[in-house]
């Protein structure tokens, strides 16, 4: 692992057990998890990555203000990330 943060171990196996397992009685391994939690780590990271680029090449396309009535800014937003959303599961 890298320095970066990552997801912890056991909101992960939370998520596993609460939305995707089906009898209360799976379970998952340790490395499973830790290879879910990297795998997560890069989607994450890969879709930020994606909607910034989004949110630049949109900036220096010429949409201004006037028209979507919002300034552009440093900020990504839910457009941003919808804009790539699709790609992102295709990709993964």
């Amino acid at each position: 692992m890298t320095d970066e943060t990552t997801i912890p171990l056991n909101t992960l196996s939370r998520l596993f057990h609460v939305a995707v397992f089906e009898h209360d009685d799976t379970r998952i391994t340790q490395q499973t998890l830790e290879m879910s939690a990297e795998y997560l780590r890069m989607f994450i990271r890969e879709a930020v990555l994606r909607a910034n680029e989004t949110r630049i090449s949109r900036a220096q396309g010429g949409e201004d203000s006037a028209v979507t009535e919002q300034p552009v800014s440093d900020v990504l937003d839910t457009r941003d990330l919808d804009d790539i959303a699709g790609m992102m599961v295709l990709d993964f």
